[in-house]
């Protein structure tokens, strides 16, 4: 059988496995990729490890910089004041917390505004009286529109992944695109919930408390890598890394609790899926892909298909994790493939924006959180159905794909 296939089967196993026995996909990659590459014969060592991307590992500095950030508490209390600001206008309360979502995702990714919105959105319900499940779909849907920044550890994922089909930039077409989707979904969502039927009354007042001078000191980081980057064009993995060992020696966090904030198993799902997405790259694997799905799409319905081809994937998996380092492979032959005025970041837009609207599905980390987190409030959990919320949730992340 020709290697590309097989290796295009083992990929569809290993996250097949990975779903079912909620195991780590990154892991099994690497394992899958060592016995193909062995057992076959074709791969040496060296081009087995040549997988393994350390421009993509660099990231890590990113999440090491955001994670002292998320855990110093400076973006939250900053935000918390912005929202305050416009806390008597209560139809403004939707978007403001759409944008905040943005602003957090953006600087430090999807999984940090994730945190951020299912922790802020509670005492806003409290002081509103919106529905629940609207606000956190519209927070969410906020922190899935920003998440693919230049500055963020997701666009940077992104990046590496189309730099190596020599595609050079393109991350705020891609952040105006996911933007538009994700404020037509959280649009949607006000109507379906009737938020205009919200009674506004009271006052939206989240605590704050004074910005320490740790927190002060991790702002002055934070701003100085985002001219480092926005201004100078360094690298943003390397200067994130540069920035947050400067924070931790100066006494902001302890080393312990910085690394501890990292994302482990997501750098090691990313990484480890890259290897053996290298492996099926140079066995023709995604050229074989590329054509089947060529032969059943046009330039007319090919954005459409990879948005469901995606939204499918990311009711079984991670979108950073699998769908991401899985897909944006294929973007370039694809384009190539079909042509018809079909673009390179108009196909990646549909596959990610495809991924983010199937995100809200219970099953997957934002669906489950935006439950558990109104679940466990004491004040909400009364009268709250979670069987109801999990079928609405479902079907919400079916109607959104």
């Amino acid at each position: 059988m020709n290697i590309g296939i097989v290796a295009l089967l083992i990929l569809v196993a290993v996250i097949a496995i990975g779903f079912f026995r909620k195991l780590n996909v990154g892991v099994l990659a690497m394992a899958a990729a060592v016995i193909l590459g062995y057992v076959s014969g074709d791969y040496t060592t060296k081009e087995i490890v040549a997988g393994y991307s350390s421009s993509l590992f660099i990231t890590f500095g990113l999440t090491l910089l955001f994670g002292i950030i998320t855990t110093n508490g400076c973006l939250e209390q900053v935000m918390r004041r912005l929202i305050n600001v416009f806390g008597k206008m209560m139809w403004m309360v939707p978007v403001i917390l759409f944008l905040s979502a943005w602003c957090v995702s953006a600087l430090a990714g999807g999984f940090a505004g994730l945190a951020f919105i299912c922790g802020i959105t509670i005492p806003v319900i409290h002081a509103t009286g919106y529905d629940p499940l609207m606000l956190m779909i519209i927070g969410n849907a906020g922190a899935q529109a920003g998440r693919y920044t230049r500055v963020s550890p997701d666009g940077n994922i992104v990046l590496n992944l189309l730099a190596k089909q020599g595609i050079d930039g393109g991350l705020m077409s891609l952040t105006i695109n996911m933007t538009i989707a994700m404020f037509i979904i959280a649009s949607l969502a006000f109507v379906f919930f009737r938020g205009y039927r919200t009674k506004k009354t009271g006052t939206v007042r989240l605590e704050i408390e004074p910005l320490s001078p740790k927190q002060w000191v991790a702002l002055v980081g934070l701003v100085i890598m985002i001219i480092c980057i926005m201004a100078l064009g360094l690298d943003s993995g390397l200067v994130a890394l540069t920035v947050s060992v400067c924070l931790i020696a100066a006494g902001v966090i302890d080393e312990k609790t910085a690394f501890h904030s990292v994302p482990w198993n997501t750098i090691i799902m990313v990484t480890g899926v890259g290897v053996l997405m290298n492996m099926v790259i140079t066995s023709g694997g995604i050229e074989i892909l590329t054509k089947v799905i060529a032969a059943f799409t046009n330039s007319v319905t090919a954005s459409g298909a990879s948005c469901m081809t995606a939204g499918v994937m990311s009711w079984f998996s991670s979108t950073l994790g699998v769908v991401v380092p899985t897909l944006t492979p294929t973007v370039e032959e694809l384009v190539e493939e079909i042509g018809g005025g079909l673009t390179q970041i108009g196909l990646l837009s549909a596959m990610l924006i495809g991924s983010s609207s199937a995100c809200f599905s219970p099953a997957s980390s934002v669906g489950g959180l935006i439950i558990s987190s109104i679940a466990g409030d004491p004040i909400l959990r009364d009268g709250f159905d979670n069987e109801k919320a999990f079928a609405t949730m479902f079907l919400w992340s079916v109607a959104m794909v």
